[in-house]
């Protein structure tokens, strides 16, 4: 009988040791670097340059290829993090970085060559202007705010619409209509974004104190 409850009691004793390991190794895994998708983002850092100096180049075929890669590497990198627990905390914020980067330096040259209209930049850079000070807002009072699907699907579009401008030799005009159709999602969706965030942008979280 004492026997028995002593083992019940080391047993009880070792939960807490597992969890506090478990713990351990997730913690040691979000905080790592070198794996995989923080890899196949660190590529798409890289090739940033290689686009633009394609399409700069008038490289536009192979320049609309290697962007398509990239975003097809974006959606690998997020599937393989997910799947296999390679979450890192240098991921979630490299890995937005990396996509806005890209888009920008294409949107920038292509308006520059001529391909974007000024006004669609314009917009644009207002948009990411006012979602970095809203996001900004929100973790100064303790809040966070998260995308959402309809942010990423409009996200997508306009990434489609991007590598439609590599392409505009062989669409003619209709690149544009693409591009303004996209631009129309990405608006909705930011005032979408603003609508449903209003509160934890100019809200301070429970817990938080006034200043």
């Amino acid at each position: 009988k004492y026997a028995s409850t002593q083992i019940i009691m080391d047993e009880d004793n070792k939960r807490p040791l597992a969890l506090q390991k478990g713990r351990r190794a997730v913690e040691q895994r979000s905080n790592q670097f070198w794996n995989i998708p923080n890899v196949l983002t660190l590529i798409r850092l890289l090739l940033i340059p290689v686009v633009v100096l394609l399409a700069v180049k008038g490289q536009m075929t192979w320049g609309g290829i290697t962007f398509i890669l990239v975003c097809m590497t974006d959606l690998l990198d997020g599937y393989i993090a997910r799947k296999y627990g390679m979450i890192t905390k240098v991921g979630i914020w490299l890995d937005p970085v990396a996509d806005k980067l890209m888009a920008i330096s294409v949107i920038i040259t292509f308006t520059a060559m001529g391909v974007v209209p000024l006004w669609v930049t314009i917009t644009l850079f207002v948009k990411d202007g006012l979602l970095l000070l809203g996001g900004a807002l929100a973790l100064k009072n303790g809040n966070s705010t998260p995308s959402d699907l309809f942010g990423k699907i409009s996200a997508f579009l306009l990434n489609t619409s991007i590598a439609a401008g590599f392409f505009r030799e062989y669409l003619g005009q209709s690149y544009l209509y693409i591009m303004y159709v996209a631009l129309g999602l990405v608006i909705l969706a930011f005032i979408r974004y603003a609508i449903l965030n209003w509160k934890l942008i100019f809200t301070k979280a429970s817990g938080e104190k006034e200043e």
